[in-house]
C-alpha cells in the first residue's frame, strides 16, 4: 500500500524543510548577534528560529489530521480535535494567570 509511504514522505519533507529553515534562522541570528549584540534583526531571527522549532510537532499533527480526513477516519479526527482543544484550554488558562 502506498498511502503510509506517501504520508511518511510528507512527514520527512516537512521535517527536513523545518530543520533547514530553523537552522538558517538561528545561524543568521547568531551571526548578526555577534556583529551587533541585541540588534532588532538578530533578535527577530533568533525568535523566528525558535518558533519554527516549536512549530514542527504542530505541523506533523496537521498533516496527520489532513491525511485522516482524506481517508475519512472520523474517529481519529474527533479524538485529535478533543486533544487539541484540551491543550488550547490549558495554554489559555496558563497564560491568563
Amino acid at each position: 500500500m502506498s498511502v503510509p509511504a506517501d504520508l511518511d514522505e510528507r512527514f520527512l519533507w516537512v521535517s527536513r524543510t523545518n530543520v533547514a529553515l530553523f537552522g538558517a534562522a538561528m545561524v543568521a541570528g547568531l551571526v548578526l548577534h555577534l556583529a551587533s549584540p541585541y540588534g532588532v534583526l538578530s533578535v527577530r531571527l533568533l525568535q523566528a528560529g525558535l518558533v519554527l522549532l516549536m512549530a514542527a510537532p504542530a505541523l506533523r499533527i496537521l498533516i496527520a489530521v489532513a491525511e485522516r480526513i482524506r481517508r475519512r477516519d472520523w474517529v481519529f479526527v474527533l479524538m485529535t480535535a478533543i486533544v487539541v482543544i484540551e491543550l488550547g484550554i490549558v495554554l489559555w488558562r496558563a497564560a491568563s494567570r
